[in-house]
Order: C-alpha cells, then sequence, then structure tokens
C-alpha cells in the first residue's frame, strides 16, 4: 500500500499529497531542495456577495414560453442574455515552502521516496557521500499541523536554508525560529477560461478585501546552530530537525466577511505550534497515525498478485496488460486515502483538485461543480466506509439552502432552494456564464441542488439515522421538491416537466444550427423524479406533511417516461435530435442507472438495455472522470468486462509536462492523479466508487455480490462495504466464484434482506449484531 518512486519530482503532478482534510501539502522530495507546495482549504479569492439578478424571473418564463414552442435558440439567446451572472471565485494556493539542503560531498544513491497509504505518511530515503539522510512527512488531523522530520545516521550532518515564497500578497517575517508568511488573498480572480485584461484583483477598500492568512514555520533542531536570516531559517550541523507547520485564514463561514468579521487566524497558529512542540515528533506521529487508520482500515481488499517492486511509473506503463491486478487495489485505497485527507467533519468539500492546487487562476477555478464533478468526489464515500467524510458537502447543501432560495425566488418565482452548475465557498447559487453567448450550455442548469439532496438521502440510507434526516436530511430535500414543484409546467402532452432545459455540457443539431436549450432532458427529469420519490418517502418515515406528499405524489404520476431511441439508445433530450459530438463525455442522460436507481436490470431490463447502446454509441476513449463514471454504468449493468476496460484507462499514463493540455486522453499522473486532463481529483473518486461496484451493490432491500467482476480479478477479496440495505459486507472469490461472503447487521430493528448472486437470490434476517455467512452452495 505505497506509491513509491526512484527520482524526486520534476513537476508538481509528479508530488506527493498529503492532507489532514483542512491542510494539504504536495511533496516533492529532491535532495538538494525539497519543495512543498502548500494549501488550506478555506483560502479563497472574494468575499460574500450577491448575484441574484432583479427581474430573471420574467425571463425564464419567457424562454419557458419558447422552449414549449420549440424556439430553442430563440430560448436560449434569451437565457443568455438576461439570466446569467457572474463566475465563481478561485481556490488558491497557499504558498511554497523550500528547504535547501547541504550534503557532503559525492553522489547521491539509494534514492527512494514514497507514500505510505497506511500510514498517510511521506517517506525519504538516500545516502550522499558516506552518510544516509531520511525525511519523513505526515500532516496531524488530532493537532492540525504539518510535521517533517530530517535525520541523519551519522551526528551533525543536518544543514538547511528554510524560505517561503507566495503567489499571492504576502511577506515574510522571522521571529526566534519562527518563520512567519502572512498576506491576503485576492478580492477578485477571473477563471482562467476568461480572457481577463485585469484577472487578479486586490480591492484596497475594507468592504471588498479578500481573506487574510498566515503560514507559520517552526523549528526545532537536535544540536548543532539556528541562524536568523532576512529571507528565512537556516540551521547548520544538526543531528536531526523537526519542522511544524500551521496555517490558518480569517475565513468565518460564506455569510461573513472575511475582512471585516474575519476569525482570528495567527494566533491558533501560534498555539497549534506550542501543543505539537510540547508533544515532540514521536508523540505526533502515533497520535496521528492512530486517528487516521480508524477510518484507512475499515476497509482490506485483495485483486490479487503484483508488481509492488516496481516504482509507480513502471506499474503504469503496462496499463493496457493483465499482469498486475494489484494497482487497482492501490487505486481502490488511494481514492479512500485522497478522501480522507481532502475532506474531514467541519472542512471544507472536496473540490475539483480535492485541497491540492499550485495555481493562482486554477483550471474552472478549482471550484465546486456541481453538475457532476463535486457529487462524484462522494459517490463512493457511504459503500467505503467513510461517512464522516461525506460531511463537509452537508454543510456545503445546508449553506446552499440559504442562498440558493434567495435566488429560487428571485429567478424563477419559486419556493425551495435552487443551485446551477457551478459554486464557491461563497456558497453561490445563480447560474455563472456572465451573458456570454454559448454559455448556457454549461451555466443554465438549475439542477444541482436536487442531485446534492440525493447525497444527504444516501447517507441516511446507509445509516438508518432518524435524527440526521429529521434535522438536515429533509429539509433539505424538501426545499428540493419544492422548487420542483413550483416551477413544474404542462407539455402538449399533459405531462409535468422542467423546462427549458440542457444536459450538461451537451448539444444538439436544431434547423442546421448548434443549440443547447431543448424543452426538457432525461437527466433533468431523473433528477426531479428521484427528488420527488425520496422528499414522499421522507414524509412516510417521519409521519410529517401529509399535504406535501399528496402534492409529491400527484405530480410523480405525471412526469414523463424514459424514451427509447431509433438506434435503441435512450434519448437524452425530450425528443430524438441529431447530437452535435456523439462521443461526448458527459453521459447525463444515465443518470437514472447511475448514481441514480430508476433503471436496472431486473427491474427496467428494456430501459437498462438502452442505457448499455448509449454506451456502445457513445464510445470507449473520454476524459478521466468521465471514463470513472463509465465504470460505474458498465459495472450497473452487470459488464465486468466492460467495467474493467475502463478501469485500466483510468491508470493509463499521462505526460505531466503539458498538464494544461486539455484534448490529451484521460488517464492518471505520475502521482496516480486523475488526468481529465489537467488534473481533476473526481476521476480518483469516481474510480474508487467504480472499483466498489464492481464487488458490491446494493439498495435498501438488496445486497448483490460481485455484480460485474471481470476475469482479471479472478481470486480476491474486500471486506468492510457498506449498504443501504442495513449491512456490511465481506466477500472473498477464487477463479471469479464466489467462496464466502459474511454481512454483518447495523441497523438497530431486524430487517429482511435479499442477497443476489448470479441472478440467484436468497432471503436472509439481519439485525444490529447480526451475521449471516453465505457460500456460492447457499443460492
Amino acid at each position: 500500500m505505497e506509491l513509491w518512486y526512484k527520482e524526486p519530482a520534476s513537476y508538481w503532478e509528479e508530488a506527493l499529497p498529503l492532507g489532514n482534510g483542512r491542510l494539504g501539502a504536495m511533496v516533492w522530495s529532491g535532495t538538494a531542495q525539497e519543495k512543498i507546495s502548500l494549501n488550506e482549504d478555506s483560502l479563497w479569492s472574494g468575499y460574500p456577495q450577491s448575484h441574484d439578478i432583479s427581474g430573471a424571473a420574467e425571463y425564464y418564463l419567457q424562454a419557458r414560453r419558447l422552449s414549449m414552442e420549440k424556439k430553442y435558440e430563440e430560448a436560449q439567446a434569451l437565457l443568455e442574455q438576461n439570466v446569467l451572472g457572474e463566475y465563481t471565485q478561485s481556490y488558491l494556493p497557499l504558498g511554497e515552502l523550500t528547504l535547501d539542503m547541504a550534503h557532503p560531498e559525492g553522489e547521491i544513491q539509494n534514492y527512494k521516496r514514497a507514500l505510505e497509504l497506511e500510514k498517510a505518511l511521506s517517506r525519504l530515503e538516500y545516502s550522499a557521500g558516506e552518510i544516509n539522510y531520511t525525511r519523513e512527512m505526515f500532516i496531524s488531523a488530532p493537532d492540525q499541523v504539518i510535521v517533517m522530520h530530517i535525520s541523519a545516521d551519522r551526528p551533525g550532518m543536518v544543514s538547511l536554508k528554510a524560505g517561503f515564497s507566495c503567489q499571492l500578497r504576502a511577506g515574510v517575517s522571522i521571529e526566534e525560529n519562527r518563520m512567519i508568511l502572512d498576506g491576503i488573498a485576492p478580492s477578485q480572480v477571473d477563471p482562467s477560461y476568461i480572457d481577463s485584461p485585469d484577472p487578479v484583483i486586490y480591492e484596497d477598500d475594507p468592504e471588498k478585501k479578500g481573506m487574510q492568512f498566515c503560514a507559520v514555520l517552526e523549528i526545532d533542531s537536535e544540536g548543532g546552530e539556528m541562524k536568523r536570516l532576512p529571507e528565512g531559517l537556516e540551521v547548520i550541523h544538526a543531528d536531526s530537525v523537526t519542522l511544524f507547520l500551521a496555517a490558518r485564514t480569517s475565513f468565518n463561514g460564506p455569510f461573513r466577511h472575511p475582512f471585516l468579521e474575519g476569525r482570528p487566524y495567527k494566533e491558533p497558529c501560534f498555539a497549534e505550534l506550542q501543543a505539537a512542540r510540547e508533544k515532540g515528533y514521536d508523540r505526533l506521529l502515533e497520535r496521528h497515525i492512530e486517528e487516521y487508520q480508524q477510518y484507512f482500515n475499515r476497509v482490506s481488499m485483495d485483486l490479487g498478485p503484483g508488481r509492488e517492486e516496481l516504482p509507480v511509473p513502471e506499474r503504469l506503463a503496462d496499463w493496457d496488460k493483465d499482469v498486475d491486478p494489484a494497482r487497482f487495489t492501490l487505486l481502490f485505497q488511494y481514492g479512500r486515502y485522497l478522501l480522507i485527507s481532502s475532506s474531514r467533519p467541519g472542512t471544507q468539500p472536496a473540490n475539483l483538485q480535492g485541497i491540492w492546487n499550485q495555481h493562482l487562476r486554477a483550471p474552472w477555478s478549482s471550484n465546486y461543480t456541481v453538475n457532476i464533478n463535486t457529487e462524484m468526489n462522494y459517490w463512493g464515500a457511504e459503500t467505503v466506509n467513510l461517512p464522516e467524510m461525506h460531511e463537509p458537502l452537508f454543510d456545503l447543501i445546508r449553506n446552499l439552502r440559504i442562498s440558493g432560495g434567495n435566488t429560487a425566488r428571485i429567478h424563477y418565482n419559486a419556493g425551495g432552494f435552487v443551485s446551477h452548475h457551478n459554486s464557491d465557498i461563497w456558497c453561490l447559487s445563480t447560474p455563472v456564464g456572465n451573458r456570454g453567448k454559448g454559455t448556457a450550455v454549461y451555466a443554465f442548469w438549475p439542477l444541482s441542488a436536487g442531485w446534492l439532496s440525493a447525497h444527504v438521502y444516501d447517507h441516511y440510507l446507509f445509516s438508518g439515522d432518524l435524527d440526521f434526516l429529521r434535522q438536515t436530511g429533509y429539509p433539505v430535500i424538501h426545499d428540493a421538491a419544492r422548487f420542483f414543484l413550483d416551477v413544474l409546467t404542462e407539455n402538449e402532452d399533459g405531462e409535468l416537466i422542467f423546462a427549458p432545459s440542457t444536459s450538461p455540457e451537451n448539444q444538439f443539431i436544431y434547423h442546421g444550427k448548434v443549440c443547447a436549450v431543448s424543452q426538457t432532458t432525461t437527466m433533468t427529469m431523473a433528477i426531479v423524479r428521484e427528488v420527488l420519490e425520496n422528499a414522499a418517502a421522507c414524509c412516510r418515515v417521519l409521519g410529517t406533511d401529509q399535504e406535501f406528499l399528496a402534492e409529491a405524489e400527484e405530480a410523480l404520476g405525471r412526469l414523463p417516461s424514459y424514451r427509447i431511441g431509433s438506434r435503441g439508445e435512450l434519448l437524452e433530450w425530450n425528443e430524438e435530435l441529431e447530437e452535435n459530438e456523439p462521443t461526448h463525455r458527459h453521459t447525463s442522460h444515465l443518470y437514472p442507472l447511475y448514481p441514480g436507481r430508476q433503471i436496472s436490470l431486473e427491474e427496467t431490463p428494456e430501459l437498462a438495455e438502452a442505457c448499455r447502446r448509449t454506451l456502445e454509441l457513445r464510445g470507449e476513449e473520454s476524459t478521466g472522470w468521465a471514463l470513472a463514471w463509465r465504470i460505474c454504468l458498465w459495472a450497473r449493468l452487470h459488464d465486468g468486462e466492460k467495467a474493467y476496460g475502463m478501469l485500466k484507462k483510468q491508470m493509463r499514463p499521462v505526460n505531466g509536462s503539458n498538464p494544461m493540455n486539455y484534448q490529451q486522453g484521460g488517464g492518471c499522473y505520475p502521482n496516480m492523479f486523475g488526468a481529465h486532463p489537467p488534473f481533476q481529483i473526481d476521476s480518483n473518486f469516481g474510480s474508487c466508487a467504480g472499483i466498489a461496484e464492481m464487488l458490491m451493490q446494493s439498495t435498501e432491500e438488496t445486497i448483490d455480490l460481485l455484480p460485474a467482476l471481470p476475469r482479471a480479478f479472478g481470486t480476491g477479496m474486500v471486506s468492510g462495504l457498506r449498504t443501504r440495505a442495513g449491512a456490511t459486507v465481506a466477500v472473498s472469490f477464487r477463479d471469479g466464484r464466489l467462496e464466502k461472503a459474511e454481512l454483518k447487521g447495523t441497523m438497530p430493528q431486524e430487517r429482511e434482506l435479499t442477497v443476489c448472486y448470479k441472478g440467484r437470490k436468497k432471503k436472509i434476517i439481519l439485525g444490529k449484531g447480526m451475521s449471516v455467512s453465505l457460500t456460492e452452495a447457499d443460492f
């Protein structure tokens, strides 16, 4: 369970990530110079602002009328000119810590750097001359500090100079054995894809200033001498050196001004450093590993033998050969590691890059892209036994319910709440695009609140936590449903639809022109259906809101059915339209297959076959995150070989020397970060979820064992996966066949469940503390 390499990182996508949910670091592990790229999850540009557009609702209603008349081009132009507002703000890099190392003369030998997933520990070993050096680094969640320990096997051989650099407005000061980076974030950072003459703006007006931030480094040396330099700190001839780094911002919530109402940010750093120094390196490491492993060790996996004797780049070079099934175990556990490292209770949710970003203007602002990417980050959270890491997303949703309530009222004359395809730390809920021609294809998509609400309902299903459902889940689901009920309109067949609508980032040909806005789409109506079904289920479970329940059930009975096209495919729009890009990366209309559960092989075989045909027509090449979605979709269709084909492509090495090459095919970088390209972490999380789906799937009442097991995973096991049916699952298999499954009940009340294997079924009774063992002979 380690990623290891024979050379230092030469670019960012070769460095190795550490994180505690809030603090992030990319470790380059150079010998002459160590470079640590730093992030803090609340460091964003901007401050709270309202971007709701007064009068937008009237234009929305006009666009709806035009779409119902099938004047799609006119509807799109109207929306783009009148209802699209400002872009989100940007997630920012904190800075870089550099350590210039002094070594005795001699060739660098025996080099090995590694990221140990089981300990969340970066480790570097090498020799210089006759001296053997070791660096260990981790980021502690219990103590909220970054810690690095540098040692040599002879006394007095550790010498270094430490310095900070930063792309933001910041200064460095030296106090005793501390080095302090203190700065302020920009008030505005335009997206990298916008051609702006002044893309990064710092305001002098206090009401428009961005958030303040600091990083504080403290050095503790064993032996040797420490010097204060104008630009940093120097340690000379120490036996060993321990570095402690703390960082904070003045962010005080999405609705408080970070400069005028900011939280203290320096004093907590000093307190954290003092507490860390008093504990010392060994105790800090012990506390870090113990806390981290309570999450990581919940799930074990073995998919077969591997080539662990090879460094990662050599293992990736054989991505298309069936010689190293253990690399998929590594990919799965790396996904779990990254989620633990980038999303913890009380932190910000994982963004497009988790918490790791080096760019002042990151790709797509490294924001919350909620037309799939943010949701994909959390697809596996419950199944892979990390429900706590889901919590930051719930915090974002709760806050979007506030800002999105205003947007629903102002933009749609509706109750409830709405959000569109982008958000940020300030909980922007309005459609972006800034009145740009052609932007509706991504910007006008008022469905994300609905999709996000499915996450809170899923958390309830996995946990059975009625208090959570009552206090958090149902209020969110109710308001997402309320918005949809208020905007649904009758079509010519008397059905209720959400109009106008787009299918995320895809377009069609209409009357010879490329267009994105139609009457409605399959994904739109799938999300509407799912939200109304979840809202109705909540009302029944909680015994509440009977009038609302009746309204939701009446609307559900009038939603249109899914339609199959002339090629046997599931239609993407409300009518059969020519696709502008037949191999488009988004497979949005397959939402009811995955992550939704409205289409299945058993319950809706004809629609499942249409989903299969759709995937065949879309082709087998795409971007990184889109390949991850296809893994999950093929797994839901119980096609292990197709899912495995997509999974292999996730391991395809991508040249990171040009990481901004959007046109290069998907795969992964040398550090196994997902390559869109550029880097997006959603493909890591989506692949992790997809592997879990290949081995086990669940509904509220069923558990499907090994539904999409490929031949390459002939013999192995997984334990600790969670289900919606109130059980954790351990399953072992040999030569592609079930060897043994053990199911342990997690719900307080006993319930009857159906366990499925290769189309055969077995009824069992499970309750909390109960367990059932099954073999293939039991089916």
